[in-house]
């Protein structure tokens, strides 16, 4: 998370709290149900955070490892151009249950 945080540090300072906000489940129910799933080319489930700022899209475990190798290389670039035209990624999480297998997701700007 650190890295992520180096690379974005106004969204992760003062913005944090709008942040929290833009991703609160309270207010995120309703656009999981309306979520699209094999919109794009790999299948993948994705959907907007209610303000639409933010998109959370799934991975496969070779994307998530692609991402993870090309991770110090995006974040040289984030950090030496802070107005690139690059969608911004401000993390990738695995998320594990009992009720269901492993889960790879990516948090990123909505650049629409």
């Amino acid at each position: 998370m650190g890295d992520f945080m180096a690379m974005f540090p106004d969204y992760f300072g003062e913005n944090l709290l709008s942040f929290r906000e833009s991703l609160s489940p309270k207010h995120n129910r309703d656009m999981v149900f309306k979520a699209g799933e094999g919109a794009g080319r790999s299948g993948s489930f994705f959907f907007f955070s209610h303000d639409r700022k933010f998109i959370i899209k799934t991975m496969t475990k070779d994307e998530l490892n692609l991402y993870l190798r090309l991770l110090p290389e995006f974040s040289k670039h984030f950090l030496n151009n802070k107005n690139s035209l690059i969608a911004k990624i401000f993390g990738v999480f695995t998320i594990n249950t009992e009720h269901m297998k492993e889960v790879h997701v990516m948090l990123m700007e909505n650049t629409m």
